[in-house]
């Protein structure tokens, strides 16, 4: 490939790439974090990053040998007129980088999760992209796994029957990383339209809570939002157990289990699994004959996700095919994803989706 896309980086923390010497990401999954991903495909280059705060910024700056950096996003976007851009700010405050990244010029978006801090937000966010026919695609890096994507494939060409139930296995909180667990359920599932929603968030003063200051969120009435504890951005309340109804049938459970990223899918004819956060991923299907059992195993190969993600969003820049994590189908997840809140706001109430109040506010991280 030739052509050479001009890359922004909002954001200087730890997607933005720090998060490669935090966690020491190495095989399948490296690079993870956006620029050291565009750093290693040659057919983008980041021109410049910009961050609020001075010292994170000199820090990232310093890490990765970047020259030309920007306080202000904004004179960013203007001067360097970039091609894509990757928006990594906390998700309270990623709804307004996108949409005048989408209302300048910028051709495609990779944003991290969760989308934004409220559905009015994300409405907002949705006409802009459309208007504006950007390229989108936001971090649910699942989504563009091969072992997930060819499992997924498995499943809709038949392999387990009709796939009926899904099962996630996580512990974690509902604006950051519960993207994580509804993307991964829907794609297996074939993105069908969330219907309903019920489930119950954790009570702020829950002993799985306590040292979690960001996830320790009370509920302001009077506010309509989850308020942040003094000395803090965020609040981002942890999660009980939920599930979700799809138009179609089928269900998604999603038990809060600490341990590994686990996800299990039944359908009529075997179930599909990907256990290990997609190390251990398999396919079974009973035999006609006795006890046994037909076990397929699936390796993952070729790019991992977040080079995947951003060759997503250049391959609908050029061929104008949708990213497989396409604004429609993010609504499906952050509808579902501010269902969950809802209901638990109503003592556990089935909540329809789409939702009918847009203005609930949960500033995540």
């Amino acid at each position: 490939m030739s052509t050479q896309y001009r890359v922004c980086i909002i954001g200087t923390g730890r997607m933005g790439g720090l998060i490669e010497d935090e966690q020491k990401i190495r095989g399948f999954m490296s690079p993870y974090g956006h620029f050291p991903s565009y750093d290693s495909m040659p057919e983008t280059t980041v021109v410049a990053v910009a961050n609020r705060g001075k010292e994170r910024l000199g820090r990232f700056c310093e890490r990765f040998g970047v020259t030309n950096s920007y306080l202000d996003y904004r004179e960013m976007i203007e001067k360097e007129k970039p091609d894509i851009v990757s928006v990594t700010t906390p998700s309270f405050a990623r709804a307004e980088p996108i949409i005048f990244c989408a209302e300048h010029g910028v051709r495609g978006i990779f944003a991290e999760k969760g989308l934004c801090a409220s559905l009015a937000e994300a409405d907002r966010i949705r006409d802009a992209l459309k208007r504006n026919n950007v390229a989108f695609n936001w971090g649910t890096q699942r989504r563009h796994h091969d072992a997930y994507k060819r499992l997924r494939a498995a499943i809709l060409d038949g392999a387990i029957g009709k796939p009926q139930h899904a099962f996630v296995y996580f512990s974690t909180d509902l604006i950051k990383h519960h993207p994580h667990t509804i993307d991964v359920a829907s794609m297996l599932l074939g993105d069908p339209q969330p219907a309903w929603v019920e489930g119950r968030l954790v009570d702020p003063d829950d002993p799985r809570v306590r040292n979690n200051e960001r996830a320790a969120a009370p509920y302001d009435a009077e506010k309509h939002a989850f308020v942040p504890l003094p000395g803090q951005e965020i609040a981002d309340p942890m999660v009980d157990f939920f599930r979700i109804g799809f138009a179609d049938g089928a269900e998604a459970y999603f038990p809060p289990t600490r341990g590994p990223f686990d996800v299990e899918v039944r359908g009529t004819e075997g179930r599909a699994m990907a256990w290990d956060n997609g190390i251990y991923t398999r396919i079974q299907r009973p035999l006609r004959r006795g006890d046994e059992m037909e076990e397929t195993t699936i390796h993952a190969v070729g790019d991992p996700p977040t080079t995947a993600n951003i060759r997503n969003i250049i391959r609908e820049m050029e061929t104008g095919e949708r990213t497989d994590g396409n604004i429609d189908r993010v609504m499906q997840m952050v509808e579902a994803q501010f269902g969950v809140a809802h209901s638990s706001l109503q003592g556990g109430a089935r909540v329809s989706v789409p939702v009918a109040d847009r203005s609930l506010y949960i500033p995540g991280g």
